[in-house]
């Protein structure tokens, strides 16, 4: 019985941390963060493997910010792509090692900056 119990709790606990892997935590999904090769690989559009974007990165267009994900921005990448936001290199280490946070031109403001996830 015990030994069950232990079992059953580990089901439990490794779903939680699957939904939270999936879900929130990095945010990365099909249809932003995720790597990809082709425009099948993802939800909106990929853009694929470059310095830019190592291992490629699926990504929605867009033309302001309010169109992009929590936790994304719309920058002047790409006629308009969303990326993840963020403060230090550290930020963006769920993308990968070749990934770090610069300074981007805002889509709907060109002369606002913000900073994004991009690769080295």
């Amino acid at each position: 019985m015990a030994m069950r119990c232990i079992v059953v709790a580990l089901v439990y606990t490794a779903a939680a941390w699957a939904g939270w892997a999936g879900c929130g935590g990095t945010g990365v999904s099909r249809e932003i963060g995720a790597r990809c090769a082709s425009a099948s690989d993802c939800d909106d559009r990929c853009l694929p493997p470059s310095n830019d974007y190592p291992g490629g990165l699926c990504t929605l267009d867009c033309q302001a910010s309010r169109e992009c994900p929590e936790d994304t921005n719309c920058v002047d990448k790409d006629s308009g792509v969303c990326l993840f936001t963020c403060n230090f290199t550290e930020d963006c280490e769920f993308l990968g090692a070749l990934w770090q946070c610069k300074e981007q031109n805002l889509r709907e403001d060109q002369n606002q900056k913000v900073k994004v996830c991009v690769g080295i």
